[in-house]
């Protein structure tokens, strides 16, 4: 769409995680270089830990292209499943799925018998878990079960947990005490600096064919791009897209921080981005809001907590709308037979989400409507008290006594 107007031959900020385009910060090598450690020297588990959009998924990608051809490896997303469906979707992720036993002990020994024979061929089975912050404890002490299956020197199975720092207070309870131990990598990434933000922003526009980034957006965009953002890179790359598409519409180049303010404030991209990233905004939004005249709190209380809850709501919607775009894009189609099978899974748990979606959106427009009744009613109150004010002073001064009397 602006790709010709800023000399770009690709969009450079794609949100789906795209290893061609990784940028390593000193933190961002410093964790691939953690997870090749792991796989390399018998580590036991391999823990990487970052907020929400900070590139776990990115490295992990990165990093299964970095592993050689004798590496099997199973990805796990689902996350929310109890410990005989987990291990029920590692078998299906090694391609042991046409007869899975119906016990969990026989499914145990197949894949204790398949591990063995990765061994035997000079093949390192790794199982990568993503959203690990989801998994119960009853599933994460079953990963510690699986890690159990090892000859004398070597680990059978390499596990790689990946999550939010959620999965780091998780791993702390006392349940888990022998799993923590066995914990020998971990790392967790932060978001970028005000320096590391702009070279990632210039590092993208340059992978996208631009010759000069700084014409494309200047150097005091990219200052306000981390002010919003605060180095978050799927934030960087969410408002990076939409100034782009405002300065294409508005004919601007480069990219101005007037022009980020504007997209941060418009009834467009910035609504989203209040949903999208509603902590990082508010004291950016708060330095540049002009105060207006402080309400009184009983006309608050009425409908303040429908304001609140169509605002949760609006963000749930666009969770579960990213959850099912994030399972498209996760979804391996390299898995030959097991590709029809997957595809229907997932356009089931998309019809799914869209019922929760329209339900959620239905509650929506209700809360949106009834906070409108209130506030019509209340500005009604209002305009009444201002009515019978104006009446009582006229009445005043029509018994008034005289001046001269």
């Amino acid at each position: 769409m602006y790709e010709k107007f800023y000399g770009l031959k690709d969009r450079p900020f794609k949100l789906p995680p795209d290893p061609e385009y990784l940028f390593l910060s000193r933190q961002h090598r410093l964790a691939l270089v953690h997870l090749e450690y792991g796989l390399e020297h018998q580590a036991g588990f391999v823990v990487i830990t970052g907020d929400i959009g900070t590139g776990k998924t990115t490295l992990i990608k990165t990093l299964l292209r970095r592993l050689s051809k004798d590496t099997l490896v199973a990805t796990i997303f689902n996350t929310t499943v109890g410990p005989d469906e987990f291990l029920a979707l590692i078998l299906s992720e090694f391609e042991l799925d046409a007869n899975i036993p119906p016990g969990h002990q026989e499914r145990l020994d197949l894949l204790n018998e398949f591990l063995i024979s990765c061994y035997a061929g000079n093949r390192t089975a790794v199982l990568i878990v993503d959203e690990a912050q989801n998994l119960g404890l009853e599933t994460l002490e079953e990963l510690r079960l699986l890690s159990n299956l090892q000859t004398e020197k070597d680990y059978l199975i390499h596990i790689i947990l990946v999550g939010q720092p959620e999965l780091k207070e998780k791993l702390t309870n006392p349940a888990l005490r022998q799993l923590a131990q066995r914990i020998s990598v971990h790392y967790h990434l932060r978001a970028l600096d005000e320096q590391e933000t702009s070279d990632y922003i210039v590092h993208r526009l340059k992978k996208s064919g631009s010759q000069d980034p700084f014409s494309c957006i200047s150097a005091d965009a990219m200052h306000e791009i981390y002010r919003y953002s605060k180095g978050i890179p799927r934030l960087i790359n969410l408002l990076c897209d939409a100034c782009l598409v405002n300065g294409f519409a508005d004919e601007i180049r480069p990219v101005t921080a007037a022009l980020v303010t504007d997209t941060i404030k418009g009834d467009g991209a910035g609504k989203f981005w209040d949903i999208a990233n509603p902590q990082v905004t508010t004291q950016a939004q708060r330095a540049t809001r002009t105060p207006g005249p402080k309400s009184n709190s009983t006309r608050q209380r009425p409908y303040a907590s429908l304001e609140s809850r169509i605002f949760n709501l609006e963000r749930h919607v666009l969770t579960l709308s990213r959850l099912v775009s994030e399972q498209l894009v996760a979804m391996n189609p390299g898995h030959g037979n097991k590709g029809a099978e997957r595809e229907r899974i997932l356009l089931d748990q998309l019809e799914a989400e869209k019922v929760k979606v329209k339900r959620l959106e239905v509650e929506r427009d209700e809360l949106k409507k009834r906070l409108k009744e209130i506030s019509g009613r209340l500005e009604a109150a209002e305009s009444g008290k201002g009515a019978l004010k104006a009446q009582r002073g006229n009445i005043w001064r029509f018994f008034r006594p005289r001046e001269d009397s």
